[in-house]
């Protein structure tokens, strides 16, 4: 069997979609990552964060696990509650932390 990272290297170079489909994909994940971390670190549950924001739980649910990209209007009113800034840059770089 091969190594994940030899298979991700071979389909980089088959392919130039997958490299740009997996950039989207770290995007997300670490977003989500650092929404979670950040809500986490105030010791607040998703049903918390729901209710100072006004988003359902189950979307906050979504975008935690990485399922739903979050809207730049959902984005900002999640910042504002966690008291961070969200970074845009090249290349699909986006982070949110705290201010």
């Amino acid at each position: 069997m091969k190594a994940h990272r030899q298979y991700v290297k071979e389909q980089i170079k088959r392919d130039p979609r997958f490299a740009k489909d997996l950039t989207e994909a770290r995007a997300e994940v670490r977003l989500a990552v650092m929404i979670a971390r950040l809500r986490e670190e105030r010791g607040w549950s998703q049903r918390d964060l729901a209710r100072i924001t006004g988003i359902k739980q189950p979307q906050i649910a979504r975008i935690e696990k990485g399922r739903q990209m979050p809207t730049l209007d959902t984005l900002w009113c999640l910042a504002d509650a966690l008291n961070a800034r969200v970074v845009i840059g090249p290349h699909q770089y986006l982070e949110i932390r705290t201010a």
